[in-house]
């Protein structure tokens, strides 16, 4: 009798703890959220578009989010209605990546409450949120000073040329925080600046490049996006150097770029999906910068001479000294 009871006893633990387990089971596949993508061009530019995919990659492997892409929404009156498409499916997130998706995001937010959106553009947009709507925007003036210190530590150059695309106020700002860096090593460098007017235009970087290399530049400094592709290739075929080209550049990267800072969006993506979980989502603002480990350097690739063996060293000494506030910056917004 005793061990029928112990056999009965032990079926129902097993019966029990499946349920448990099948119970974990499905409480883990319900936090899985489900995620909309929208960028303005092209998702696989190498640049900022494929910092926010590749955040999405890593958190789908680890099981955190389902996610679709949806590309080429640069016309505001195109994107609203894809917007509101993914709003009435049922989305967990919809992840407005560049901004001019801002204002479309901003109002369609305002007929879905219970949808969670982001937004991305410069410091303003903090003022404009809404409780179902978080920003950011990252710390253009550590992109560019960083860039602008590495570029100075480069022996034998004195004159460096500047590609960027369009002159909004968060470029020129970038610009800016550049000429700062450069300036903290050799103050008397000159550099040679061409705006291309587009993000995403490779001809007009390649262009760009061929300028300001006419123009006696010694090394290519790109403030980013798509146009780094075209950068990387005007810079391979006038022999010059570059800083700022992210991604692979089709190969060129490897033969052309010593440096550049990148976009980590992993942990801004990790706190969305954690305050929607919480129901803690809504009216949040975050700058990406190196302390919060958004920004990050790419390890140096020596080519060529003229690069100083204890650079990596130097580079983590200033690193350090931003993210500690050893070292603070001025508002390239305004200076």
């Amino acid at each position: 009798m005793r061990a029928f009871v112990s056999r009965i006893a032990f079926l129902f633990a097993a019966v029990i703890a499946t349920a448990l387990l099948a119970g974990s089971g499905a409480a883990q596949a319900a936090t899985k959220l489900k995620a909309v993508l929208l960028v303005e061009a092209i998702a696989n530019d190498g640049s900022f578009n494929q910092a926010a995919v590749n955040a999405l990659k890593k958190l789908a492997a680890a099981g955190e989010i389902e996610y679709e892409v949806r590309e080429k929404l640069a016309d505001p009156t195109a994107a609203e209605p894809v917007i509101r498409l993914y709003a009435s499916r049922g989305y967990d997130l919809i992840i407005g990546h560049g901004i001019g998706l801002s204002a479309p995001i901003l109002k369609v937010a305002k007929d879905f409450p219970k949808t969670h959106f982001t937004a991305s553009a410069g410091p303003d947009l903090a003022d404009r949120l809404q409780p179902n709507v978080d920003g950011w925007t990252y710390d253009f003036g550590q992109y560019g000073y960083l860039g602008g210190w590495l570029a100075g530590q480069i022996a034998g150059v004195d004159t460096v040329g500047v590609v960027g695309g369009p002159q909004l106020p968060f470029i020129l700002a970038t610009h800016a925080g550049f000429k700062a860096g450069l300036a903290s090593v050799k103050p008397k460098a000159k550099t040679v600046e061409v705006f291309t007017g587009s993000f995403d235009d490779a001809q007009k970087g390649l262009e760009a490049t061929r300028s300001v290399a006419a123009q006696g530049a010694q090394l290519v400094w790109t403030s980013g996006d798509g146009i780094g592709n075209g950068v990387a290739a005007g810079a391979n075929a006038v022999g010059l150097r570059t800083i700022g080209v992210s991604g692979d550049a089709g190969g060129l990267a490897a033969k052309v770029n010593i440096a550049s800072v990148e976009l980590n969006l992993v942990p801004l993506y990790t706190d969305w999906l954690n305050q929607v979980r919480e129901g803690k989502f809504g009216h949040q603002f975050t700058t990406v910068q190196l302390s919060n480990n958004g920004l990050v350097l790419t390890p140096l690739n020596h080519l060529g001479e003229g690069i100083p063996a204890d650079l990596e060293k130097a580079q983590a000494k200033l690193v350090e000294d931003l993210k500690s506030g050893a070292l603070t910056l001025p508002n390239f917004f305004t200076n």
